[in-house]
């Protein structure tokens, strides 16, 4: 593809380039995606408002976004995995965000961990935060969050439960994936993204492996994840995370 216009023509360019398990874990939602589909209408409601016979010099999106200057009012939101669609994909977003001049809000269940992304990064980025059973992880979170000069911290509210995610079955993506014949095929008809993600050691969820106890490897992580979403999240929770961490909090979800 020689020029890239629309956002549309990005997604073309990512199916064809990413396999089809994360390239489906991007572009889904769980159950019955009716929640994913409300999403995409809700934004389509979204108009710019004309205005006619004014001075149209110097115009400008800049604005600002929890006190810090943006270049327009929008964020780049969290999103799991960014390193599968492509290597190192979160350093490079959020290299992508800063010179665009907007925020970049880096996953928990990222490939990229938080030290990775700092040191690509000139500007403070938001990291975004699950409450889990597992405290001490979530507390050493935050500390790498503070020391990596995390300018907010964005907490998710609405993921207690996971939802099913029917793609993500079918395509056997699990942690590690699932290497059938047809997601091999799907990898090897892709030797770009294939070369990419064999230059780069960055191929597990580098913000819990090796960080969360008993998390040392991708076999072990699966079990470790579904067990750690906390049923009994509420305010006290955001109580004492916004007490620890003592910047500024972003209540997601």
């Amino acid at each position: 593809m020689s020029q890239i216009l629309t956002i549309a023509d990005l997604k073309d360019l990512a199916r064809r380039r990413v396999p089809k398990m994360f390239f489906d874990y991007a572009d889904s939602g769980s159950w019955t995606e009716s929640t994913y589909r409300a999403n995409e209408e809700d934004f389509q409601k979204i108009k710019f408002r004309q205005r006619v016979l004014v001075d149209m010099d110097n115009r400008s999106l800049a604005s600002t976004m929890i006190g810090e200057k943006v270049s327009m009012p929008v964020a780049l939101a969290p999103t799991g995995m960014t390193g599968m669609q492509h290597a190192n994909g979160e350093m490079l977003a959020a290299q992508a965000a800063e010179e665009f001049g907007v925020p970049f809000t880096l996953s928990t269940m990222s490939i990229c961990s938080i030290e990775d992304v700092a040191s690509v990064t000139t500007k403070p980025f938001w990291f975004q935060l699950y409450v889990l059973r597992d405290k001490d992880f979530v507390l050493n979170l935050i500390d790498r969050a503070k020391a990596a000069k995390c300018s907010a911290l964005v907490l998710t509210l609405d993921l207690q439960i996971l939802g099913q995610r029917h793609k993500d079955i079918r395509n056997g993506l699990s942690a590690p994936p699932k290497l059938t014949l047809t997601n091999i095929f799907d990898m090897a008809i892709r030797p770009r993204w294939c070369a990419a993600m064999a230059g780069t050691k960055r191929r597990t969820f580098r913000n819990i492996v090796g960080h969360a106890k008993g998390v040392g490897n991708m076999a072990s992580l699966a079990s470790w994840t579904t067990e750690q979403f906390d049923l009994h999240l509420s305010w006290k929770d955001v109580a004492w995370i916004k007490e620890r961490w003592g910047g500024k909090l972003i209540l997601k979800g």
